[in-house]
């Protein structure tokens, strides 16, 4: 409600220097990629934080930067709740457990560690 958004092709020049000017004037920058991609399209925090130090840059990836065998895969809800064991609190009795409606795994765990480290 009342929010704007942007569709920004961070591909392309123009959209990453988009990018690159908006969080100039920027308080906080999430990204939420695999390790290394936003460096390739020039949009890591060495560049952002050169133009804005004041700039809080958030990284909210799957399986964190570095240190863990999954840290190159793309993360996502189901797989979080698996891997911790998570999962096997939805389901009824012998059922197969059904993964929650919401992103329980995304929210609770992502958005933790991105504002607690």
């Amino acid at each position: 409600r009342g929010k704007r958004s942007i569709a920004i092709d961070l591909k392309s020049p123009a959209g990453a220097a988009l990018v690159r000017a908006m969080s100039a004037k920027a308080d906080v920058f999430i990204e939420p990629y695999r390790p290394g991609v936003v460096e390739k399209l020039g949009l890591g925090p060495e560049a952002l934080c050169a133009d804005n130090p004041r700039l809080i840059y958030g990284r909210m990836t799957g399986y964190g930067q570095s240190g863990s065998v999954f840290s190159g895969m793309a993360g996502h809800d189901a797989n979080y709740l698996a891997l911790s064991g998570a999962l096997d609190f939805f389901r009824r009795g012998a059922e197969r457990p059904l993964p929650p409606a919401n992103f329980a795994a995304d929210y609770a765990g992502g958005g933790m560690m991105l504002v607690l480290g």
